[in-house]
């Protein structure tokens, strides 16, 4: 096995300590610090990725027109600053309605039966909406031959 031996001396010239290490250990040793090399250059990436996200929210707002101490900016500014710095973009709230057609074939023992069942069954869902259902109507209740 490979070995290592480390001396080091005091300024006289006699042997202060003398340390050996294994083959294993240095190679343990050198894998170590390249860890520790990959771990600084991502810390010193993110450093360099703050301060530039610093230095753009600054300029954001530096560039602006100031009155009293005030500045106003429109969402879309706020938005092109956020995605500049790897933000999400504000998001708007939108209300609306829609009307959804369609048929239904039901057997039951009473036509009088059918819209009862049709209203007070049927479920609308949307997975990125909140949606609530206002009425239902039932039209062109016709049998089938």
């Amino acid at each position: 096995m490979n070995t290592i031996t480390v001396n080091t001396s005091n300024e006289d010239g006699t042997t202060q300590s003398v340390v050996t290490y294994t083959e294993a250990e240095v190679l343990h040793f050198k894998k170590r610090t390249q860890e520790i090399d990959a771990i600084q250059q991502v810390n010193d990436n993110q450093r360099k990725e703050i301060r530039e996200i610093r230095n753009a929210v600054r300029d954001f707002f530096s560039e602006g027109e100031w009155s009293d101490g005030e500045q106003t900016v429109i969402k879309s500014e706020v938005n092109d600053l956020l995605e500049r710095i790897g933000s999400n973009k504000l998001t708007t709230k939108y209300n609306g309605t829609f009307t959804i057609t369609g048929s239904f074939s039901i057997e039951v023992e009473d036509e009088d039966e059918i819209e009862d069942i049709i209203t007070e069954n049927t479920e609308i869902s949307n997975w990125s909406a909140d949606m609530d259902v206002d009425q239902i109507e039932v039209h062109d209740v016709e049998e089938e031959n």
